[in-house]
């Protein structure tokens, strides 16, 4: 389940999918570090269903029963929209000595009236949240439970299984390194590769290619090819730049017409934190016959 402004391509894989407000169309609680806190008031009223992203989890904590009061439900158990969210934050507000109702008489905001002190070097009374209390350059984390992991206490190098040190023989036929999930200025993920302008500006998924390896492989600026690894295959164009060292092809995430991310086994994961191995692929790339735009 999900909720979203369009129907995204994420969206696409949700059971259910809510329509969520625009910051228009909802208040908005900000604080801001100098201590001053602003209540935002929407411009318009939702659009269609729409509806803000508090008042749908506090209708879904109703639906599920859950016991508590910040949800302010009516007699007949309906909570009307908005008003379990100035309750929530009234109960957030309350050490402050805000309340929305005064935020409300401020549209510009408020100063923050007996704000605590900022307390430094906490760590000297308090030390650190570690096991131990203390820095630690070996994590006594990783020294409890690394065996199970395959890892140590202290930060240790070690290739990635997808590498040429990792395996060499799956180097030998996927002899490119592959690095993805960077982002090109006028993208923010996949939302505005819908926008015309700023297609434009890229109208087809492309992945960066060092001159020097396009010459071998007899590969031209915007040729199709090929990025293969073990888990798929997907087809973009060459866009030849000093930028990209040799052996190595980068390709620019959420493009919907070219999913880099199917490139990556789904457990192809770091042992420690879980994070997929964007930065750390192989693969093959290969010209796809004569452009037939040339």
């Amino acid at each position: 389940m999900g909720s979203n402004l369009f129907a995204t391509d994420s969206a696409r894989h949700a059971d259910i999918v809510l329509p969520a407000c625009s910051s228009v169309e909802r208040s908005e609680l900000r604080c801001y570090p100098e201590k001053y806190v602003a209540l935002s008031q929407p411009a318009i009223a939702p659009v269609g269903e729409a509806r803000s992203d508090t008042d749908i989890v506090f209708e879904l904590a109703r639906r599920l029963r859950l016991d508590d009061p910040l949800l302010n439900p009516a007699p007949d158990g309906s909570v009307t929209p908005g008003v379990a969210f100035e309750a929530a934050m009234d109960w957030i507000l309350e050490p402050s000595g805000m309340t929305m109702a005064e935020l409300k008489d401020h549209p510009g905001g408020m100063a923050v009236p007996d704000p605590l002190p900022v307390e430094e070097r906490k760590y000297l009374t308090r030390g650190f949240p570690t096991p131990s209390g203390k820095m630690e350059l070996a994590s006594s984390l990783l020294a409890t439970y690394g065996a199970q992991l395959g890892t140590e206490a202290l930060p240790t190098y070690r290739p990635a299984r997808h590498s040429p040190e990792g395996s060499a023989e799956l180097a030998a036929r996927y002899p490119f390194v592959l690095n993805t999930g960077s982002r090109l200025p006028m993208f923010v993920h996949s939302r505005t590769y819908r926008l015309p302008w700023t297609r434009s500006l890229r109208p087809r998924p492309a992945a960066d290619l060092n001159p020097a390896d396009a010459e071998r492989l007899g590969i031209r600026q915007d040729d199709e090819i090929e990025l293969a690894t073990p888990a798929a295959t997907i087809r973009v164009r060459a866009n030849l730049t000093q930028l990209g060292r040799p052996g190595v092809v980068h390709m620019y995430h959420d493009d919907p017409q070219a999913d880099v991310n199917l490139l990556l086994d789904p457990d192809y994961l770091d042992p420690i934190s879980g994070f997929p191995g964007f930065k750390a692929l192989l693969c093959s790339v290969s010209k796809v016959g004569e452009d037939a735009d040339r």
